[in-house]
């Protein structure tokens, strides 16, 4: 690409602009920075940013080099952030120090106390024991981490690695050898960590961006935060065509729709604010008709406007590196195929089959979706295969489907305990976890309630502990200091003990729980000392 694209913009964030070639020599920077301080193949990288250059080029060093990064939400709380630092056995950690209101410094010393006693480059953390060095874009006043700075200056030390040695290095990266890491919630109470391979970043971006319909000469806005599969897969698929990828200062909807009218945006990738942005854009005088992912829906080649119930509905996780199942957008549906997701992607290969069984299904019936090939993940991380996979190396995915004896698939729901909201995958278990442990909380209920605009909200259910009349909006605060923003409950109703479907030996009927929980909304229950806040 650099070949072709050299003097061509790949990365606008803000009033920075860098070309390809420039994007280049800043990660192959990085890179003999990374490989001058012991960092190399197989080296845990944790990367905590929003999306910049910092961002972008700390990724492709570590691809470049072998070493397995992980990004880390700039959401975290500081529980979180322990909880990804010790699982992900982090060696050194980049990031910035601060972004917004959020204080990233104060974070990590409170996921860390440790930290303060430390020395920069000699960590030394029973509560992250490989974490060896942090360094921030800002390490002013901390003893316990440097300045990115310095860090980049090693590429040019005489003892540096030169470009002919980092390339001897990159020649040692196989296909096979894994190459990042996404934390995502899982069905259990913590995140899932999917690890995804060199293979996957080399051949998945550029299948899926003929899929969105991206070219070299897009110019494309991405308000998908790069720590998110969606956000990582919507970069790379941008830089894999020779286009434009273009970030925000911040993603307020003023900052994104400023960058829209100043680099005259062809492409956005939004999913959960886009009523806000368009709305915002058309009050700018911006013509958002002429902007895909913004205007109107996508039309066919012979320019016949596609509706919305004929247009595929992308299906893919976190685990499948974005879709598994589509049709490109600009492709009206056959006649009987309204609703469906389209087919499989790039080679990857789906079974549907009975969730208590395991047996294949036959074509149209519903059961659960299982994967294998393409750009399937890996594996969880730390996790045994043979608690991941079936024996013949098909991922479960918990998807209830059915695929049609053409191929096109048709999402159901899900068999556990996910909510999907904003794009983002919420444990269910997760969030009762953090609000059971409330000592006002005697016990909580969580479940997913269809919203149009979100795909699904959080919504829980909670009995007040004896002797305690908390209200539904100090739940919610206090969940702030457990929680992500995103898994925080939109909705809390407090109900009693009585209210809780049971099985005849006490288990909760989850079953039954949407209903109820739309019906405990709609109406505040009464547990004993008047109406029930609801918010």
């Amino acid at each position: 690409m650099v070949t072709r694209r050299g003097e061509h913009p790949a990365l606008i964030h803000d009033a920075d602009v860098l070309t390809y070639r420039a994007l280049e020599r800043r990660s192959a920077d990085m890179a003999r920075a990374l490989l001058a301080s012991g960092v190399g193949k197989g080296t845990r990288v944790a990367l905590l940013a929003p999306d910049s250059a910092l961002w972008l080029t700390t990724f492709y060093a570590a691809l470049r080099i072998g070493a397995v990064i992980t990004p880390i939400s700039t959401l975290t709380t500081p529980p979180e952030l322990a909880h990804i630092l010790r699982t992900s056995d982090a060696q050194i950690l980049i990031g910035a120090r601060r972004f917004l209101r959020r204080e990233f410094a104060e974070n990590l010393v409170a996921a860390l106390p440790a930290l303060e006693r430390g020395t920069a480059g000699e960590l030394r953390l029973p509560a992250a024991p490989h974490l060896r060095s942090v360094w921030l874009d800002d390490a002013d006043g901390l003893a316990w981490a440097r300045p990115v700075s310095e860090l980049l200056a090693r590429a040019a030390s005489p003892t540096a690695p030169d470009d002919d040695l980092l390339a001897a290095v990159e020649g040692t990266v196989s296909p096979a050898d894994d190459a990042f890491v996404v934390y995502t919630s899982g069905s259990t109470a913590t995140p899932k960590a999917v690890v995804h391979g060199q293979w996957s970043v080399a051949h998945q971006p550029r299948a899926l961006a003929r899929y969105f319909l991206l070219t070299e000469t897009d110019r494309t806005l991405c308000l998908l935060p790069a720590f998110w599969m969606g956000g990582i897969a919507a970069a790379l698929e941008v830089l894999s065509t020779g286009g434009t990828l273009i970030y925000p200062r911040s993603p307020d909807i003023t900052d994104a729709v400023e960058m829209i009218e100043r680099y005259r945006v062809t492409y956005v990738v939004v999913w959960h604010v886009l009523a806000k942005l368009r709305a915002a854009a058309i009050a700018r005088g911006i013509d958002v008709d002429a902007i895909r992912g913004l205007g109107a829906p996508p039309r066919r080649a012979d320019g016949e406007l596609i509706p919305p119930g004929l247009r595929a509905n992308l299906l893919g996780m976190s685990e499948s590196f974005s879709m598994h199942s589509a049709e490109p957008i600009n492709c009206r549906m056959p006649d009987g195929k309204a609703g469906s997701s389209g087919r499989g992607v790039n080679g990857i290969e789906r079974r549907v089959v009975d969730p208590e069984t395991g047996v294949e299904v036959a074509p149209g019936e519903v059961g659960e979706l299982q994967l294998r090939g393409g750009a399937l993940m890996t594996g969880l991380y730390k996790v045994d295969r043979r608690a991941v996979f079936t024996p013949d190396g098909f991922y479960p995915t918990r998807d209830l489907v059915r695929i049609d004896a053409d191929g096109y698939a048709y999402y159901v729901g899900r068999t556990r305990d996910m909510i999907k909201t904003s794009s983002a995958n919420v444990s269910r278990l997760e969030v009762e976890a953090a609000l059971n442990a409330l000592p006002e909380v005697d016990l909580a209920l969580v479940a997913g309630l269809p919203d149009p605009e979100l795909g699904e909200i959080v919504v829980a259910a909670v009995v007040p502990a004896q002797g305690t009349s908390p209200t539904a909006e100090g739940l919610r605060v206090a969940l702030r200091e457990r929680l992500s923003s995103f898994k925080i409950p939109r909705r809390v109703v407090l109900i009693a003990h009585d209210d809780v479907p049971r099985t005849e030996t006490g288990k909760v009927r989850l079953v039954e729980l949407k209903e109820l929980f739309a019906a405990w909304i709609a109406e505040p229950r009464d547990v004993g000392r008047g109406a029930a806040p609801v918010h």
